[in-house]
């Protein structure tokens, strides 16, 4: 065993320590995997029972909050050595008896997730909603101080929608022509619900409520759009992607990336590239390629700009440096490194960032790179997304890891399909929140449960679970997104603008469009208002159209380009 310092142990020497530690078992046979599944959910189930009895006037932390995160402790301490083999044993048995447990936890985890009777012992123990409703007081009182007639209106004057009035525009707009899809999305659950009810002998009574949907949401992806994710993983090796995924942006962008030998980086598992203009062959930044989990590192995906681009005090160039640090599963010596569609997804978004980094040519080191407007930050990211949604680009960043064969058409067209699952009701709860964000903040004081079960009701059609408060736990509210939650929404509208109106009309691998989208958006940083940069790469303002052709309504940017 080697140690990262580069000493060298025996695995017999640390054995009494790793017995301590480390208790996961990587020898289960099927039968013991199965029996293991079994034993596992009949003891979370039992700690959820016990909470689930208590009498709600006795409820308290220990009794309740502390043995739920036992139980959770215990569950995320056992599930992985019961799901995680499907990934990387050697032996078929082993991985199918594997992904059965992860299928039988999985529906596991959505029950326990909808138990009344907890959830009821959970929210008599809410405090969060005083500690949100006085927030919301102060960040008024000193928006007023700060001469603002609403906090809204002092967090979005340094962005693209300037003030609350835009961004409700905005939401409303998209609300009008996103209601007719989510009306006919909430009918055919309704006859999803009806249908169960009358398999399981139970009442209907027409209306759907907040526990429904993720069950219910979760049928219509395998009724309409059944995509074998367990096949389709097997065509996306970490190693083809990330070669094909390098290809597409160098010949999108007018780029050529080379890795960097003997590189000085803080793990063996980085690589660094240098990146040159393909033309010019000037050198214009370098990043390193971080994807490897390990112990005590970062344990999500994102981009990190390490070094801007900028000038310097002596009025030369400092070329900007960026890390994309992401957690995919590790390859042995005998299994490879296999991606989730998901997540060759979120390889092309956070790497949208880092070229985001790399190409930004600004003067001032505080316009560098992704140092743009909230609202604009994740335009170039999410438009780069689009990519693993074509098939083209799609079959130059797969094949089997196996014989190198492409995947079959049948499952390209079901997971190109599948994007527009559920579409209508998704966004219409990100206009929800986006609504109750901007109603909390353009307000001195507020009901903060009344507000969000209004929006729900309204704009969604679900009614708030009486009882509860949604945005207690709404974490972007005190994370940093008061009153810009509304940008998730702003970034993709106008992403899928830039794609739809000129990569998808001009072509998606058209390196004369790529390279004039790397000089007026990515070059620009945050130097220029965002809204300008999309108005110069589209030639007119900025529109909603080419958001609802990607949700698969019916108007088309054929349409639009028309007039």
């Amino acid at each position: 065993m080697t140690l990262q310092n580069g000493s060298v142990i025996s695995t017999q020497s640390c054995s009494g320590t790793a017995d301590k530690n480390n208790n996961l078992r990587w020898d289960l046979s099927p039968e013991e995997i199965r029996h293991q599944t079994q034993r596992l959910i009949l003891r979370i189930k039992q700690a959820y029972d016990t909470v689930g009895s208590l009498d709600i006037g006795k409820v308290c932390f220990e009794n309740t909050l502390q043995v739920i995160a036992n139980a959770k402790a215990d569950y995320a301490a056992s599930r992985h050595v019961l799901d995680f083999p499907q990934y990387v044993s050697p032996c078929k048995e082993v991985r199918v008896a594997s992904t059965e447990a992860d299928k039988c936890l999985s529906d596991f985890d959505v029950e326990v997730s909808m138990r009344a009777d907890v959830f009821q012992r959970l929210i008599a123990l809410q405090v969060n909603t005083a500690i949100l409703e006085q927030l919301i007081e102060l960040r008024a009182r000193l928006a007023k101080l700060l001469g603002f007639s609403s906090h809204a209106n002092y967090m979005l004057e340094m962005t693209m929608a300037k003030n609350s009035e835009n961004v409700a525009r905005f939401l409303d707009e998209l609300y009008r022509r996103l209601r007719p899809v989510g009306e006919q999305e909430r009918q055919y659950l309704l006859s999803l619900k009806e249908d169960d009810c009358e398999r399981r002998d139970l009442d209907f009574d027409g209306q759907l409520y907040a526990w429904d949907m993720p069950y219910y949401m979760n049928q219509v992806e395998q009724v309409k759009f059944a995509v074998d994710k367990d096949k389709l993983i097997e065509y996306f090796p970490l190693e083809v992607v990330t070669e094909g995924l390098l290809s597409i942006y160098q010949d999108l962008l007018g780029l050529t990336f080379q890795q960097v030998e003997d590189a000085h980086v803080w793990h063996d598992s980085v690589k660094l590239y240098s990146v040159q203009d393909s033309v010019t062959g000037e050198e214009i930044g370098q990043f390193y390629l971080d994807l490897h989990p390990r112990e005590g590192k970062y344990g999500h995906a994102a981009c990190f700009g390490l070094q801007p681009g900028c000038l310097g005090h002596d009025g030369n160039r400092r070329m900007p440096v960026a890390a994309m640090v992401a957690n995919f599963t590790k390859p042995t010596s005998s299994w490879p490194s296999l991606l989730q569609h998901h997540e060759v997804e979120t390889f092309f978004h956070e790497f949208g960032h880092v070229m985001h980094e790399l190409c930004s040519r600004t003067r001032y080191a505080e316009f560098s790179g992704t140092q743009v407007e909230t609202d604009f930050v994740e335009v170039p990211s999410q438009m780069l997304e689009n990519w693993v949604w074509e098939k083209e680009p799609l079959r130059r960043m797969s094949r089997h890891y196996k014989d190198g064969s492409p995947i079959p058409d049948c499952l390209l067209d079901k997971l190109i399909a599948s994007r527009v699952a559920n579409t209508g009701l998704m966004n219409l709860r990100q206009i929800v929140l986006s609504k109750a964000d901007q109603t909390l903040h353009t307000k001195d004081r507020a009901d903060t449960a009344a507000e969000f079960a209004k929006h729900s009701k309204d704009i969604l059609g679900i009614p708030a679970t009486p009882g509860t408060n949604m945005t207690a736990s709404f974490s972007h509210l005190a994370g940093g997104y008061d009153g810009q939650y509304y940008s998730y929404l702003w970034s993709e509208v106008y992403s899928m603008d830039i794609f739809f109106s000129r990569f998808k009309k001009e072509g998606i691998l058209n390196p004369k469009v790529g390279r004039e989208y790397r000089r007026v958006v990515l070059e620009a940083g945050g130097s220029v208002d965002g809204m300008e940069m999309l108005k110069t790469f589209l030639g007119r303002e900025p529109c909603q159209d080419a958001f609802f052709q990607c949700k698969g309504l019916t108007q088309t940017i054929t349409e639009q380009n028309s007039h």
